[in-house]
């Protein structure tokens, strides 16, 4: 009863046979996605490789699998029974749609299905099916997101950071490589990053695609504005820019830097000489004087002290009327026009004191900061200056200077704001808001602002402590772009926030009631706002209320069926629920219609209840809603997560609401099928959900993914000390519990690739590893380091532990610049040897690199290897399947393994050993039944 005929249907996750034979049930297939898959497809789609420090074009080989047949939306005979899937074509042929392991795109091609003996009752073995491509669905393209603040300015070499993620990550890289350009509208910088690497720009040690860039090396860049472009090149799909027009214009430059969308450029200014923007200061001392005079600028700090006390400005009102007075002109640069009555970049320093608001004085029409905020910092000397040099709201006179960063201060709230509408754009710094005395829970918006121009933000915060205040920094003329490395006690909010920390109500007592933790921009109407939205590293322990607060784009901005959420990565987040509450954690389709896709979902522990997604559950009001209304969600990945829940609600067979506005005992939507690719578990991988929640028996996943476990039952997940809502202490437990998972764990061996090599803490990610935004440990071996001997990672890295494959004496690495391997490892470094392991590169394979004293390192991926012994992959850590690749390894010319591995197993098997000179490479699929079989060139 051989299968005659195979297709992806549009859909891009449904595997449509047609075989001889005669129709069966469920119990008809025995498909084992999980243990030995009996449906195994390979395909190949074009995207980038890493050669030579870049990534260059090249071919992803896929593998992924048939997991469930699906059945039939409704069943009017007996509406809760699940009915599959086949069709009776006649003559002998029959026709069954199968659910795949993950998406299939319209640009995948040669896709050929093997099926294994007894996949369908009675059914024998056919290899080398090929497989018709009817998928419309387009490949993603990478999620990415600017991690620094635009307009910052530098007198020599800067960094750009890019966080990154994609769907198809190799090892823990989510993407091939990236490279970033730096311009003055005529030269141009390069340089390439083909590696994860730390930011610890605010002492978060973010993970990200980073690089410096040395303007005055070769051609040097010229002072003034600079223009910063990255190009992100993932393993599948195509190139995304950051400059989609490909011009890298200089006509706009000086509001480029507020785009909301992510596809634009990075800004700074570049002040080699520090006569441009940097040289100009006025101290601030309330003894000082109201009359603004140009003898309180000076060209340094040191200067400005030295007013006389009574001479210096009494405020910041007068510093910037004082700028006025100094008539300071930006000559016209890189493109853009002079500036006149320039305060851009005016260095305004507090004294140690209060300062009872900005001042009262006008500063007259005309001064402009048109290129680079003022800097309104606390004195450096000061030995805290977040506690001493501190600003109050209070009067707001018109200060002229549309851009303002405070850096290292107090802001101290009250009842009214703290600048007037005038200044338009702000940069929190190092700052500290909260409330005067007595005024801890007023609401009053802190920074007012006139209303952004469309497709622009106005505030970014970055290393800040917000708290005992009643502002929860969103307000109706704010939009903020970043939140970074920040400790608040209210609502986070903007498009990327990133490394921040939930402060308790144990800390912050001026709380009360339930808080959302973070909030999305809210303008349905802004598109790049809400596209493109990263959730990164955030430590939300001790929520009581939603954890993220969803926004839709509008369906007409979007050009989706529904309002629409697109491209969002949520990623290796700590979330835990206390108290009494029945708030869902997040809400993506639940009571709304709307369309969801090329979302990343990662790594995250929501430890306490409810993170409800994906659904297509919208809210029927009429009995033609229940007839019409569906939800849309595709090309979606789920995966290496904890959830307490994660329920799964589609056509709902008996929906109350439905059968009431029926008037009839059904409730069944047969048009609720757009949906159903995240309810078959299509792109899910790597999860656990533990069920520690009642009503298990309904909203549960058809298939919860590959080396998943879903909630049929309450499973424990082991954690070290759960202090959650649903660990020991239930409603009362205090919360800061440690989610990390314990010895036993079943989190445990479930995580084979992802977007990033570290955990929530910095904590290394390796293969094998536990789902959830912790590491376990034991997973990641211990590191080495020599008495006497230098880390085996660089200084602001993590030590990683035992990395990397062994290398035969003058033979080549192990683990090529394009291979992934997988398993555990060591970084061995000898006595007062240099780094086993440099820093721009990413360890993800498994196996142990041997440097001896003076030796080069092993694991570049254009050096011979000078250690010693060969490749080792110890028992267990074998990979049970693996696709035929396609890209040529640029070091020797073999064949260079890129797999998509949401297919793969680990299998228990024996070590394997790679004689001295063989290559890595990996061909066909290994043979389940023998897993001794290897291939190599």
């Amino acid at each position: 009863m051989p299968i005659t005929a195979a297709q992806i249907e549009s859909n891009g996750w449904v595997l449509r046979l047609t075989l001889t034979g005669t129709p069966g049930s469920f119990a008809s297939y025995a498909l084992d996605p999980g243990g030995t898959p009996r449906l195994a497809l390979t395909s190949a789609h074009p995207g980038f490789v890493k050669s030579a420090g870049t990534a260059v074009a090249g071919s992803y080989a896929r593998a992924f699998v048939g997991t469930k047949p699906l059945r039939k939306p409704v069943n009017p005979a007996s509406p809760t029974v699940a009915v599959i899937d086949e069709t009776d074509l006649g003559g002998g042929s029959i026709r069954v749609r199968i659910a795949l392991s993950t998406w299939i795109y319209a640009t995948d091609t040669g896709i050929t299905l093997s099926a294994a003996a007894g996949w369908r009752t009675g059914e024998t073995a056919q290899a080398g099916i090929s497989v018709s491509n009817g998928s419309t669905l387009a490949a993603p393209i990478p999620i990415m997101r600017w991690v620094l603040p635009n307009y910052d300015v530098t007198t020599g070499t800067f960094r750009l950071s890019l966080i990154v993620g994609s769907h198809h990550p190799v090892g823990f890289e989510p993407v091939a490589g990236v490279k970033f350009t730096a311009t003055d509208g005529t030269n141009v910088k390069t340089v390439w990053t083909t590696a994860l690497g730390t930011d610890s720009t605010y002492g978060d040690n973010l993970r990200c695609y980073t690089a410096t860039i040395d303007p005055a090396t070769a051609t040097a860049l010229t002072a003034g504005l600079l223009r910063c472009d990255a190009e992100v090149y993932p393993w599948l799909g195509a190139m995304r820019p950051t400059d989609t027009a490909g011009t890298k214009s200089m006509a706009t430059l000086a509001s480029d830097g507020l785009n909301t969308a992510a596809a634009s450029p990075f800004v700074i200014g570049y002040d080699p000489a520090g006569s441009r923007y940097s040289n100009a200061f006025v101290y601030v001392d309330p003894a000082g004087t109201a009359t603004a005079s140009v003898t309180m600028v000076a060209t340094t700090l040191a200067g400005a002290r030295a007013v006389p006390q009574a001479s210096r400005a009494n405020s910041v009102s007068v510093a910037v009327q004082a700028g006025y007075l100094a008539n300071r002109t930006l000559a016209a640069a890189n493109g853009g026009a002079a500036v006149t009555r320039s305060v851009d970049g005016l260095q305004i320093v507090l004294a140690p004191a209060t300062h009872a608001g900005i001042g009262s004085t006008n500063v007259t029409f005309g001064t402009q900061s048109a290129e680079i905020p003022i800097l309104l910092m606390g004195d450096p000397a000061d030995a805290n200056p977040r506690a001493n040099c501190i600003i109050q709201t209070g009067a707001t006179p018109n200060l002229r200077a549309a851009r303002m960063r405070l850096r290292n201060l107090m802001v101290q709230t009250g009842t009214t704001s703290l600048f007037a509408s005038s200044t338009s754009t702000f940069w929190l710094d190092g700052v500290e808001v909260r409330g005067k005395a007595g005024l801890e829970t007023n609401t009053a918006i802190a920074l007012s602002s006139a209303a952004p121009a469309a497709g622009k933000s106005n505030l970014s915060i970055t290393n800040c402590r917000i708290w005992r205040t009643g502002w929860a920094i969103s307000a109706a003329n704010l939009k903020n772009k970043l939140m970074r490395a920040t400790q608040h006690s209210r609502a986070g909010y903007g498009s990327v926030m990133v490394k921040n920390r939930f402060i308790p109500k144990a800390e912050d007592p001026t709380v009360t009631g339930q808080q959302y933790t973070y909030q999305m921009v809210s303008d349905v109407a802004d598109i790049g706002s809400l596209e493109d939205v990263v959730l990164a590293y955030n430590d939300g322990r001790y929520s009581d209320g939603v954890f993220l607060q969803t926004r839709t784009v509008a369906a007409a901005t979007a050009g989706t069926t529904w309002p629409s959420y697109r491209r969002h990565l949520i990623l290796n987040n700590l979330v835990e629920r206390i108290g009494n509450t029945q708030s869902n954690l997040a809400n993506y389709g639940e009571d709304e219609s709307c369309t969801m896709s090329y979302i990343v979902h990662e790594g995250n522990s929501f430890v306490g209840d409810r993170f409800n997604a994906y659904y297509s559950d919208p809210f029927p009001t009429t009995v033609a809603d229940t007839n019409s209304q569906y939800n849309e969600a595709f090309a979606i990945r789920l995966a290496n997560n904890f959830h307490d829940r994660q329920p799964s609600k589609q056509d709902d067979f008996l929906d109350n609401q439905t059968a009431t506005l029926r008037g009839t005992a059904d409730g069944y939507r047969p048009q609720m099928i757009y949906a159903w690719g995240p309810h078959y578990g299509v792109g899910y991988e790597g999860n656990f959900e533990a069920g520690r929640t009642t009503s298990l028996t309904i909203a549960q996943h058809e298939y919860f993914g590959l080396r998943s476990v879903g909630a049929d039952i309450i499973r424990d997940p082991q954690f070290v000390n759960d202090l959650s809502i649903t660990g020991p202490g239930g409603a009362a437990a205090p919360g800061g519990g440690d989610y990390t998972p314990g010895p036993a764990s079943p989190l445990k061996g479930r995580v084979l690739r992802g977007n990033s090599d570290r955990d929530v803490f910095g904590a290394a990610r390796v293969s094998g590893g536990a789902a959830g935004a912790i590491e376990a440990p034991g997973t990641a071996p211990t590191a080495l380091s020599p008495d006497g001997g230098r880390s085996s990672q660089t200084a602001a890295g993590t030590l990683v532990g035992l990395m990397l494959p062994l290398a035969p004496a003058n033979g080549r690495s192990g683990h090529a610049a394009m291979v992934t391997a997988l398993g555990w490892s060591a970084v061995v470094s000898p006595m007062g040897g240099t780094l086993a392991d440099r820093a721009a590169t990413t360890i993800t394979g498994l196996g142990l690199s041997l440097t001896p004293a003076g030796a080069r390192n092993a694991q570049a991926a254009t050096s011979p290897s000078l250690g010693v012994s060969s490749v080792l992959a110890p028992a267990s850590s074998l990979l049970g399947s693996m696709a035929s690749i396609g890209a040529v390894d640029p070091v020797g010319g073999g064949v260079a393994l890129v797999p998509d591995i949401s297919a793969m197993q680990l299998l228990p098997a024996p070590a394997l050993l790679l004689p001295d000179g063989a290559l890595a490479a990996l061909h066909t699929l290994f043979v389940r039944a023998d897993p001794r079989t290897l291939f190599v060139k």
